[in-house]
Formats: C-alpha cells, structure tokens, sequence
C-alpha cells in the first residue's frame, strides 16, 4: 500500500493481511463524512495491494467497535463513492473482511459490521440499528441487509424499534459468525484470518463472489446507494430528523411531530 497519513483510522500490516483500526475512541469511533473517505482510500487501496489478501475492522479503545455516524459533524454530508464507511456500496470488493467488534457497534457502526464477509464479537458488544431512535434512518444498506439476512418478524422487530441485543442474541440469529472471551476479539480474528490464508487466494475470492451473488444478487450495491439518495433527500427535509439530532447533541429525549 502507499504511504498514508491518516487521521481517524489507523492500519497495521501482518503480513498478507491488513489491520484497520478505527481510531476516534473519545467518541465511541463514529465517523464523520471525512473519516468515511479516509476508510474509501484505504479500502482502495487493500483491493490493489496484490500482496494483501485479508483485512480486518475494528475500533480503537475497549468501548466501542463504531457508534454509527458522527452527528455532531454535518450528518448529511455527502459520502464517498463505495458508500458509507467506503464499504456499504463497494460492489466490487474481492477480498475477504473481517470484523472484530469489541464493543457498541450502534446504527452505521452495526452497518459496518453487515458489509464485513466474518463477524466476531466481543462476548460484551451491543448491538442496534438505532437510527430511528434520533429520527434517522439506516441508509448504509443496514435495512436492506438486515431484512434479507433474518426472518421478517425479527428484521423488522429490530428495524422499527432500535432496540439494543447483545452478542448472544446476535449470533442465535446468524449475524455473529463467534463470539470472543472478553478482550480477546482480535486474537480470535486473526485465527479466523489465519484459516482463510491456508486457501489459495483466487479460490477464497471467486468462493466469496458466488456466495455474495446469491446473496445479495446482482445490482445490490447499486440498489443500496439510488435508494439512500431518494431516501435522504426527503429525510433530512423533515422536522423530525432535526429534532432528533438535536435531542441527541443536547442529552434529551426527542419529541417528535411526525412531519
């Protein structure tokens, strides 16, 4: 990879396989507009690193994986081209990623973990699609992949009310590949890294291409991002989405208008 000078993440190679840590720990690693860029680059960059085979994700600190987007800074902000994270969009990733959420992974933070092939969790992360809760609405492709992944009862029970589970509900539901003894997410990551680094890499990628193509189908990328434009242009136009982020910046419960 070429030498960056990141700001909100930081990354680490071992080898074949890159480390990805998102480093904004004193906000629970959410992410901003620019740090969404940032992570598009050093996702471009991994798919054109011959030499780099798999990543994994994570977040800096003992509290949170990533607490979703930074609503304190321009929430609205248009996003890079792979979508959210640099990851929600990107149709043509082809190598492995792995999550290794150590804590609250909250609305895009839980988006972030969906776009990853592996899930690991921390045996103490929570989990949610919480954007309803501050007026906001999962445009990182989190609806579309929760509401293919889990029955429609369970999908839309999580979906329409926000609410928190944890890392055993998560992985009773298929969403969570193993869980982690406390504090140790990242060595149960790299093992898993490690089993797929036994395989022929060309085999793991065109394995991983036919799996996500039943999946998701073709066109799922594209869908997600048409979608969120059409969907975001009429949301943040809402009283509603304004009350919420302010009632979150200011520590208060919402009261909302439905207009």
């Amino acid at each position: 990879m070429k030498p960056t000078m990141p700001k909100y993440c930081r990354t680490e190679r071992e080898d074949r396989l890159l480390v990805v840590t998102l480093d904004r720990p004193d906000v629970l690693n959410s992410l901003n507009a620019p740090a969404c860029f940032e992570l598009e680059e050093i996702f471009n960059d991994f798919e054109r690193d011959p030499t780099l085979w798999i990543a994994v994700i994570t977040g800096a600190g003992d509290r949170a994986f990533c607490a979703g987007h930074d609503l304190a800074d321009a929430p609205d902000a248009p996003m890079p081209p792979n979508g959210w994270a640099g990851l929600a969009e990107r149709a043509e990733r082809t190598k492995p990623l792995i999550a290794a959420v150590n804590g609250l992974a909250m609305g895009g933070g839980f988006e972030i973990a969906l776009a990853c092939d592996i899930v690991i969790a921390d045996s103490r992360s929570t989990f949610a699609m919480s954007e309803p809760r501050v007026g906001a609405v999962a445009l990182g492709g989190g609806a579309q992949r929760l509401a293919m992944r889990l029955p429609p009862a369970i999908a839309m029970g999580m979906l329409l009310t926000g609410r928190r589970f944890d890392a055993v509900e998560a992985h009773r539901w298929g969403l969570v590949t193993e869980i982690a003894a406390p504090g140790q997410v990242m060595e149960v990551a790299r093992r898993w890294a490690d089993e797929i680094l036994k395989c022929a890499p060309l085999a793991v990628r065109f394995t991983r291409e036919l799996a996500v193509e039943a999946l998701e189908g073709e066109g799922f990328a594209a869908l997600i991002g048409r979608r969120s434009l059409e969907v975001a242009a009429r949301l943040f136009a809402t009283e509603d989405t304004k009350e919420g982020i302010r009632a979150f910046l200011e520590k208060r419960k919402p009261v909302w208008r439905g207009c």
